[in-house]
């Protein structure tokens, strides 16, 4: 249920960023905020993850395949990315369980779907056909869904490392034992 909430949650945040752009950046602060009062862990990952969205963005707006009406990346689409790594971050337990090429796969379709859907809405423009359009996007995705899941699982190991439990102070180590 936790994970239908927070797919439920990040899709509101999708479509308030789409829809509202700039206008609706108090509210997107307020939801990434709401983020991190449910797992700090969000501080340490999502700007990770944003600055990686964000210079594969600014590529493909450099590269004149992603248009907005400025000449540089807007704003609400910077916390969208920001809102894109709270989601995965929160759901991380979940995706690290499923196999590896489906959450690829699957990252490259919706990914590529969601930058479609944002053109439909008038959110974004393309300078190819939609098509090749399409593929392009499918393949930026592909790229990163890919570093997105590795980077995911060397926190989460790290994440478990910390949590081992160590000796206890009462706990005379091996060699004394002998």
């Amino acid at each position: 249920m936790r994970i239908v909430l927070i797919s439920l949650t990040f899709n509101a945040f999708w479509f308030a960023a789409v829809l509202g752009q700039n206008s609706m950046l108090p509210f997107l602060v307020l939801a990434l905020i709401g983020a991190v009062l449910l797992d700090r862990g969000v501080l340490f990952a999502v700007p990770l993850f944003t600055l990686i969205g964000i210079a594969g963005d600014t590529v493909l707006i450099h590269l004149q395949i992603l248009k907005f009406e400025t000449s540089f990346m807007p704003l609400w689409l910077g916390f969208l990315w920001a809102g894109f790594g709270t989601y995965i971050w929160l759901v991380r337990d979940w995706l690290i369980t499923k196999p590896f090429w489906l959450l690829v796969a699957t990252g490259a379709v919706g990914g590529a779907g969601s930058y479609l859907g944002g053109a439909r809405l008038g959110a974004v423009e393309f300078s190819m056909s939609p098509t090749s359009t399409a593929l392009v996007l499918a393949a930026a995705w592909f790229i990163y869904s890919t570093v997105f899941l590795v980077i995911l699982k060397r926190l989460s190991r790290k994440g478990e490392a910390c949590l081992k439990p160590h000796l206890s102070m009462t706990e005379k180590p091996l060699a004394e034992k002998e």
